[in-house]
C-alpha cells in the first residue's frame, strides 16, 4: 500500500461469503481440473459476479498448469465492461518486489552492492544516510517517514483524495524525484538503521531512484527492458510523471453509503517505486513462473528475495525483498499485497508445493487476501496443518464474555451462545470462536484468525491479542 492505514486487525474482519453460484465471466478451465474446487472459489466471488459491482481477476497456478483464470465482477460500471483475465490493475505494493528485481539485477552485474550506503548515491541526505544500506530499505529497516505526510505537513499537496479522475486535478502534482527531495530534509530517521522493522513506502521509493541513478535509465525504461519485455509481460507498465496510457484499465471504487464511488484520481498517482506497475492475472502468471528459473537472476540471488532479513538483534523480520516470509499452516509462502486508490491486490506463492494465488481486485472493500488465503486452502488443504477445536467448559469460556475496545470507538463483543463463544466486530459482522486451547481460539472459516485471550496474575481476563493488536476488556 501506498499511504499507511492504521487499522485494528480485527476491523479487517469481513462480512460471510455468499453461497449462491454466480455467472463468472470468463473461466481458463482444463478437462482435468476438479470442477468442485472451481465450484467453492465461484461461490467465494459470488456477492461480485452479479453484473452490478466492481470485482476481481483471479489466477490459480500449479506445477506451471492454469488451473482457474476469471473475471469476477465489472471493470467499469458506467459502461457495464467485465473483469477479464486481460484487465489491467494497479497492482499497489506488489510493485515492490520488481523494484527489489531490479535492485538484484545490478547488484548480480556488479553495479551496485546490498551494503552500499544511500549517501553513495544521494550525498545531499543527511549524515546519518551513511548509515543506511541500499539492504535495509529492501528489508523496511531505515527509519524513514512516510513521504505522503512529508508532503501533508509541507502544506503543499491537496488533501481531498482519493477522489474521481473526473475531477479538476490538484494544484501541485508531485514527482518521485519531489518525494526524494522532500525525504533528503529529514533532519533524523524515526529510528537507527537495522534497530526495528516498519514497513516503508519511503524506502522503496528511494530505491527506484537509486536504480536509475546507476543504470542511467528511467526506472520504467529499466523494467521494460530488462523484466517486462525478457518475460513477454505485454501488458505491464509503470505508470510516472510521463503519464503513459493504459489500455483496457479497471476503474477503482469504493463503497460509500451504499453506493459505489470511483475513486482513481489523487495527486501522488505518478510517484513510482512503491508502487505504480499495471498488469493483468496473466502477465502475473509469467512473473510467477519466471521465479523458478534464472531468467532474471541467478538462484542463489534470488534466494535472497525470499529469506527474511535480520534485525540488529537477530530477530527475524519476516520480510525479504519486496516479499512477506512467512508460514501458512505450516507451508512456506512468500506473499505480498497492494493498497492505493481502489484497488486490492495480493499474491501468495508456495514454492514447495509450486502453488500460487493471485487476486487483483478494483474494490478497496475487497478482502484480497482473505480470498487469496479462502482459495490456498480449497487447494492445498490437505497439504496444510490447521488447528482442530477441543472441548471447553462454559464456565471457563463464560470469563471471556464481554466488551474489548480494540481502539476508541471501536468495541468489539463477546458473547456465549449455546457453549460456543462468538465475537461481535464493530461493524456488526459475527464470528464463531473455536477454542484451540484454554486461551487461544480462531475463527469457524478463518483459521489463520487467531484470538488470545489475556489474564493478569489473579486470572482475571484483561484483554483480547490478535496481529499484534491488543483490545482491552472493559
Amino acid at each position: 500500500m501506498k499511504k499507511k492505514q492504521v487499522v485494528p486487525a480485527l476491523l479487517l474482519v469481513l462480512a460471510t461469503f455468499g453461497v449462491s453460484y454466480p455467472n463468472g465471466n470468463l473461466c481458463d478451465s482444463r478437462p482435468n481440473l476438479d470442477d468442485t474446487f472451481i465450484d467453492k472459489v465461484d461461490r467465494l466471488f459470488a456477492p461480485w459476479s452479479k453484473g452490478d459491482s466492481p470485482g476481481a481477476a483471479v489466477i490459480v497456478i500449479k506445477d506451471s498448469q492454469i488451473l482457474l483464470k476469471k473475471g469476477y465482477g465489472l471493470a467499469n460500471l458506467e459502461n457495464k465492461k467485465p473483469i477479464e483475465p486481460d484487465t489491467a490493475f494497479l497492482l499497489g505494493s506488489i510493485t515492490k518486489q520488481f523494484t527489489a528485481m531490479a535492485i538484484m539485477m545490478l547488484a548480480e552485474r556488479g553495479n551496485l552492492r546490498y551494503e552500499n550506503p544511500l549517501s553513495k548515491y544521494f550525498p545531499e541526505f543527511p549524515p546519518y544516510a551513511r548509515q543506511i544500506t541500499i539492504r535495509h530499505l529492501l528489508n523496511h529497516m531505515a527509519g524513514f517517514p512516510e513521504y505522503d505526510e512529508l508532503f501533508l505537513e509541507s502544506g503543499k499537496l491537496d488533501k481531498d483524495y482519493p477522489r474521481s479522475a473526473k475531477t479538476k486535478p490538484s494544484s501541485f502534482e508531485p514527482t518521485a524525484k519531489d518525494a526524494l527531495a522532500i525525504l533528503a530534509q529529514v533532519k533524523a530517521p524515526r529510528f537507527a538503521a537495522g534497530e526495528k522493522w516498519e514497513y516503508s513506502n519511503s524506502g522503496y521509493v528511494i530505491l527506484a531512484q537509486i536504480v536509475e541513478k546507476v543504470s542511467g535509465q528511467s526506472f520504467s525504461q529499466f523494467l521494460q527492458q530488462n523484466i517486462f519485455t525478457p518475460l513477454g509481460m505485454k501488458r505491464s507498465l509503470l505508470y510516472d510523471e510521463t503519464r503513459p496510457k493504459i489500455q483496457n484499465v479497471a476503474t477503482s471504487y469504493t463503497l460509500k453509503d451504499g453506493v459505489y464511488k470511483d475513486i482513481d484520481y489523487t495527486p501522488q498517482n505518478a510517484i513510482y517505486g512503491e508502487d505504480n506497475i499495471y498488469t493483468t492475472v496473466e502477465d502475473m502468471y509469467k512473473w510467477d513462473q519466471a521465479l523458478y528459473t534464472e531468467k532474471l537472476v541467478k538462484a542463489a540471488t534470488l534466494k535472497e528475495a525470499f529469506t527474511a532479513g535480520r534485525l540488529n538483534n537477530g530477530e527475524s523480520a519476516e520480510y525479504g525483498f519486496g516479499w512477506n516470509v512467512r508460514k501458512f499452516f505450516g507451508l512456506n509462502t512468500v506473499a505480498h499485497g497492494g493498497s492505493w486508490i481502489g484497488f486490492r491486490t495480493y499474491i501468495v506463492r508456495f514454492p514447495d508445493q509450486h502453488f500460487t494465488v493471485v487476486v487483483l481486485a478494483n474494490l478497496a472493500e475487497l478482502g484480497v487476501r482473505d480470498f487469496a488465503n479462502k482459495i490456498s486452502k480449497i487447494y492445498l488443504g490437505d497439504k496444510m496443518t490447521l488447528p482442530v477445536a477441543i472441548q471447553l467448559a462454559s464456565e471457563v469460556m463464560l470469563k471471556y464474555v464481554g466488551k474489548y475496545e480494540i481502539a476508541p470507538g471501536f468495541i468489539a463483543e463477546v458473547s456465549l451462545e449455546k457453549n460456543h463463544l462468538w465475537i461481535k466486530t464493530p461493524d456488526g459482522t459475527r464470528w464463531k470462536l473455536l477454542p484451540e486451547s484454554e486461551a487461544k481460539f480462531f475463527l469457524e472459516g478463518r483459521e489463520e484468525m487467531s484470538l488470545i485471550f489475556n489474564k493478569d496474575e489473579k486470572g482475571n481476563v484483561i484483554s483480547i491479542f490478535s496481529s499484534s493488536i491488543t483490545a482491552r476488556k472493559l
